[in-house]
């Protein structure tokens, strides 16, 4: 027994005392190890405002050939036969030295940041292409779109949130919104409608200023600026359905929609993200914006709380990076504001039409497989900005969707609080 125990103890001290030669890391490629090389970009299209920027990136592969051999049966005998497979395999970016690749453009300038802007307003094609020792890629070619006038009158959309929030009820947590979390959702909407905090190549300008309601439904001076907390009662809420159902029936959880753009934060944790509808009712049905079923202005106007606002859940909008595609406020209030989805669906049909999903030409649609995003087809793959895209920077709209958010908010009568400067004075001459 003694025996085995001084064996025990010279195991664990060879182990300890073991040099640390087992410790692997990566060995960087090297010029030889690349064979190919391609070249992709941010877009097809960039506006030459001199704000928007293409950023291109470098990809580079390796090529193995290696023997296989495939059986051939005759009877009981078996041969096998050799041939050879081509394996292509892209190279990680960070096995890749420093200075490989040169981004060059057809006239020979080169781009040491790898990025493109222009304030010339010339509408042209560029040709660009990567060099990495003797290896050239093939030609990449964007296009200087025009810029547009973006000669929108600005305008200002009285915001109000209200919070739904359980107070004392066991097993449900109290909802903590400060006016100062209001501030920063409304001020973030702003930067993101307006292109002040993206270098998307498109990223367009809808002139909207977001403001949080200063006086309530009454005309009462509120305690914060946009802040409305409701207390819930004792019955616990755990569908959506529930919620839009209640906020219907109680007038004070619902603002003149004449006046306010409504926003109610629920605590479901079960729930959706957000539940949002684009306008449903338009001022002349007989010219329909394209992707809208809507209808004139009926009476017993709103029909559903989702009519005249949108509904988020709370644990996303105080806690957004609980998914890898997290969530952003902006997303719902794009789609109120009548922007479409950019997923392309297999489902029920699809929704593309005339190859696009919603009716801007400077998006692309993108097939999500719950692991990446690509843009089009499965052959090109796009950095996205957009704020209708999954897995995206979700910091811009683009210059065609600002142009259809201002169509909906000048045609859709349940979208015209803009007009109303009721939410700032509390004025009853302001009412509309």
């Amino acid at each position: 027994m003694k025996r085995i125990w001084i064996y025990i103890m010279l195991c664990w001290t060879a182990v300890g005392c073991a040099p640390e030669d087992d410790v692997f890391t990566e060995k960087l490629a090297t010029l030889g190890d690349v064979k190919l090389i391609r070249l992709r970009a941010d877009h097809e299209t960039v506006l030459p405002n001199g704000q928007a920027t293409m950023k291109f990136y470098a990809e580079a592969y390796n090529i193995l050939e290696f023997p296989s051999y495939a059986p051939e049966y005759d009877g009981d005998s078996v041969m096998y036969h050799p041939k050879t497979v081509r394996d292509t395999s892209l190279i990680p970016a960070d096995l890749l030295p420093e200075g490989l690749f040169r981004l060059v453009d057809e006239t020979g300038n080169e781009y040491p940041d790898f990025t493109f802007s222009t304030t010339d307003t010339r509408s042209r094609n560029l040709r660009f292409h990567l060099e990495a020792g003797e290896l050239i890629s093939d030609e990449l070619e964007i296009r200087v779109r025009e810029l547009p006038a973006e000669d929108y009158e600005p305008i200002v959309i009285p915001v109000i949130f209200h919070v739904l929030n359980y107070v004392n009820k066991p097993g449900i947590a109290s909802i903590t919104i400060t006016g100062e979390t209001i501030r920063k959702n409304i001020a973030r909407m702003n930067d993101v409608f307006n292109g002040k905090v993206t270098s998307d190549p498109n990223g367009g300008n809808a002139k909207i200023t977001f403001r949080a309601a200063e006086y309530n439904d009454n005309g009462i001076l509120l305690e914060e600026p946009g802040l409305h907390i409701y207390e819930m009662p004792d019955s616990t809420f755990t569908k959506d359905e529930e919620f839009r159902a209640f906020v219907f029936r109680r007038q004070s959880l619902v603002y003149d929609y004449k006046n306010f753009l409504n926003i109610w934060l629920i605590n479901n944790p079960n729930g959706a993200a957000s539940l949002v509808s684009v306008p449903t009712v338009i001022d002349d049905p007989e010219n329909p914006i394209p992707g809208l079923t809507a209808e004139a202005l009926p009476d017993g106007f709103p029909k559903t709380a989702t009519d005249i606002g949108f509904f988020v859940n709370v644990s996303q909008f105080l806690n957004p990076f609980q998914s890898s595609d997290y969530f952003e406020i902006s997303t719902p209030m794009a789609r109120y504001l009548g922007l479409m989805t950019t997923q392309a669906s297999k489902f029920n049909g699809g929704n593309l039409v005339n190859g696009d999903t919603d009716y801007c030409p400077d998006t692309f649609y993108y097939w999500n497989d719950n692991l990446s995003v690509f843009k089009s087809d499965s052959t090109r793959s796009f950095t996205s900005y957009n704020v209708m895209d999954a897995y995206s920077y979700k910091n811009s709209v683009s210059v065609d969707q600002a142009a259809r958010i201002r169509l909906c908010l000048e045609r859709c009568p349940s979208r015209w609080m803009w007009k109303s400067r009721y939410a700032f004075t509390g004025k009853r001459s302001d009412k509309k």
